[in-house]
């Protein structure tokens, strides 16, 4: 994410924002479900709300699935970058930005979400969406 930044009432400085861009990906051969409630047998049941929206603000409070008992290692999260050059080896664990507590899904911290996939094919082929922390 970009923003702008007034350093000498010009404001024409464009600055990377410290939290970045993510893509959440899904492991291959994980099964997802999407659903208002939990589905025996998927991997991961994504709640069916989450779908409706392109882009959203998530919290700590809202649901935004179900995860078997395997959890978050389901999940793989990447910064997004348009720099094809780019050498950032850092790990980043989903459970930077998810938490599994009981089976439901939620994040930690409230996050900026945008939907990229909206049917399991296509989750399991691009990822499920590009989300930001937010302040």
């Amino acid at each position: 994410m970009l923003t702008l930044v007034n350093n000498t009432d010009t404001n024409d400085d464009i600055v990377p924002e410290a939290h970045g861009l993510y893509r959440l990906h899904l492991k291959p051969n994980t099964q997802i479900a999407i659903e208002a409630k939990p589905v025996f047998g998927a991997n991961i049941t994504l709640h069916s709300s989450v779908l409706k929206h392109d882009n959203f603000v998530a919290t700590p409070d809202n649901i935004l699935g179900w995860l078997d008992h395997f959890g978050l290692s389901h999940f793989v999260i990447k910064p997004e970058t348009n720099n094809t050059d780019a050498t950032d080896t850092s790990v980043l664990l989903p459970s930077q930005f998810l938490k599994a507590e009981g089976g439901i899904l939620r994040v930690t911290s409230p996050m900026r979400i945008y939907v990229i996939s909206k049917t399991p094919i296509d989750i399991n082929k691009r990822g499920l969406c590009l989300f930001t922390p937010v302040k």
